[in-house]
């Protein structure tokens, strides 16, 4: 079967006709768009999902998967997502992890199951982008960004709730209650989830203590960091590193 008729065949069992709704995904410039068949392959990418994968034309992606155009840590995480979805039936809203290609910024995404005329799953939609372009409608949206942006340039420091909202020039609940929109989480369980982030590339890229790490990431020591990597990432530091050694 040739690249392009795994796209049709996928459709097709959609039971949908979508093919006219493409150029409209092409037109949003900072949110990627796509599907992926049950074996992981995508069928459709919008512009900017394609300009994550470095290729020039939606067809370059037809019957590949992520391994062909991301890192395997990359690859693997955006798997095990799309895994979730289509075991459980359950959409992931507004998570975060590394952009792709991308070591310094996150992203923000969401999957949905997609289903077949049957409701039989046959695969995955999302859509993500990059949390340093959020774009949204309350005229506020840019001094929020900028509060985001803070918490990723300034994680290793103390970093109050009250100090973001003043930066954002809303109240502290007006605050909370965007991220939570936005990132599933309030301010503070977003600031833990991008120090984990920051944790998990020196526990794979360096030699560096787990009391180290903990301390550069801003914890404050290293039963504190062994808490909330465990919450977040299901396992302890430890083990962590020593599955994830690059």
């Amino acid at each position: 079967m040739n690249s392009k008729m795994i796209q049709e065949n996928f459709l097709k069992a959609t039971g949908s006709n979508i093919h006219h709704f493409k150029a409209l995904f092409d037109l949003i410039p900072d949110v990627a768009f796509f599907m992926k068949d049950l074996e992981g392959r995508f069928v459709m990418n919008n512009r900017r999902a394609c300009e994550f994968c470095r290729v020039k034309q939606e067809s370059e992606t037809y019957g590949k998967n992520d391994h062909d155009f991301f890192t395997k840590e990359q690859a693997d995480e955006y798997v095990r997502g799309d895994q979730e979805v289509m075991r459980t039936g359950k959409p992931i809203i507004n998570e975060i992890c590394a952009a792709p290609g991308v070591t310094d910024q996150l992203i923000v995404y969401s999957k949905v199951p997609v289903h077949n005329g049957k409701k039989k799953i046959i695969g995955i939609a999302g859509i993500h982008r990059i949390i340093d372009g959020l774009r949204d409608i309350p005229k506020w949206q840019g001094r929020f960004a900028q509060s985001v942006a803070y918490i990723h340039k300034n994680y290793s420091k103390p970093i109050r709730t009250e100090q973001l909202a003043k930066m954002a020039g809303v109240s502290k609940r007006q605050l909370d209650r965007r991220f939570i929109r936005l990132f599933n989480a309030n301010p503070n369980e977003y600031l833990q989830r991008v120090r984990i982030h920051a944790a998990r590339e020196l526990l794979e890229k360096s030699d560096r203590t787990i009391t180290d790490i903990a301390q550069s990431c801003g914890f404050y020591d290293h039963s504190h960091f062994t808490k909330t990597f465990k919450l977040i990432m299901s396992c302890t530091p430890f083990h962590y590193r020593k599955s994830h050694r690059v």
